[in-house]
């Protein structure tokens, strides 16, 4: 009895030891938390350390932002840079729509590529706002407008229409239910103009990026999508017709290369590393509705 329970004690100090040490890579020490604010949504932690500055919602946990201070267009995390992607599927938009501002990057990438786009930014908490603006430099230019309101209800409502729109709004570490499901997109799909494509940041937990994958696949027809290389990111880009060949993609990314040089991108290599055809899921996939999208329990599920 004394021996299993040494094993049990050992057991046990061995588990805390190996949390603590995982914490100590996940998390920012108190220390390094700059600035804390409660949102009528949210907790907000905006924490620095070695050069980095993140923006985390809801816990520290959370990484929805990030911006190297020494270099603001460096992409510190992977899914930012592959959001861009989407510039291999429509030639200059002239309106492009961001739901999701976190710290600002991909709108301050897209300002970078696409000098004369009117941009619109749509955020719900106005304290993340507050935040990518004190901490993130983001700021509207002559060009640029932001609503601050719940993404589903301004879509439903405005009658504009873009060329390119990106989904990349998160709650707590996934996407709020009522912005996956099958009558969302087909608000979005009401709001593309001609020839225009959705770009989403997803995730690739299986379960829920099978459902995710019928979901768009109904709304939409086909779609590319693109796995990330070092993260759980998996990026969706669709469109109500036709969407062009992954060799018409290449050349247009190759071509945009050429001409805007777009700073710490290489877009071409995240395309020939990141790029998967013919995305796959199982016949009895039941889709995402309004009724029943269970995002925060499917994301977690294997």
């Amino acid at each position: 009895m004394k021996k299993y329970l040494t094993r049990f004690v050992l057991f046990f100090v061995a588990i805390i030891f190996l949390v603590s040490i995982v914490s100590l890579y996940l998390l920012p020490t108190s220390g390094d938390i700059i600035h804390e604010k409660e949102s009528p949504y949210q907790t907000i932690y905006i924490s620095e350390a070695n050069g980095i500055r993140r923006m985390h919602v809801g816990s520290l946990l959370d990484r929805s932002s990030a911006m190297d201070l020494n270099d603001p267009y460096r992409h510190v995390y992977e899914y930012t840079g592959m959001m861009m992607l989407v510039s291999g599927y429509v030639d200059a938009p002239k309106k492009i729509l961001v739901v999701g501002l976190g710290g600002g990057t991909v709108t301050r990438t897209l300002r970078m590529i696409y000098p004369d786009a009117e941009i619109t930014n749509v955020e719900f908490d106005p304290e993340i706002v507050a935040m990518a603006r004190q901490y993130f430099g983001y700021a509207e230019d002559a060009k640029m407008k932001l609503v601050v309101e719940d993404a589903r209800r301004w879509l439903r409502r405005t009658t504009e229409q873009f060329d390119v729109i990106l989904l990349d709004a998160y709650h707590g570490g996934y996407i709020p239910f009522h912005l996956t499901t099958r009558e969302f997109l087909e608000i979005v799909r009401e709001r593309l103009s001609p020839g225009g494509v959705v770009c989403s940041n997803t995730w690739t937990n299986q379960a829920l990026a099978d459902r995710e994958s019928a979901t768009y696949h109904a709304v939409f027809g086909g779609f590319h999508h693109y796995i990330g290389k070092w993260s759980t990111n998996r990026i969706i880009v669709a469109a109500p017709s036709n969407l062009p060949s992954p060799e018409e993609v290449r050349s247009r990314i190759v071509e945009l290369e050429v001409a805007r040089k777009p700073e710490r991108l290489d877009l071409k290599g995240m395309f020939d590393n990141l790029f998967e055809s013919n995305p796959t899921w199982p016949a009895s996939t039941k889709i995402l509705t309004d009724d029943h999208a269970p995002v925060n329990l499917l994301k977690d599920e294997k």
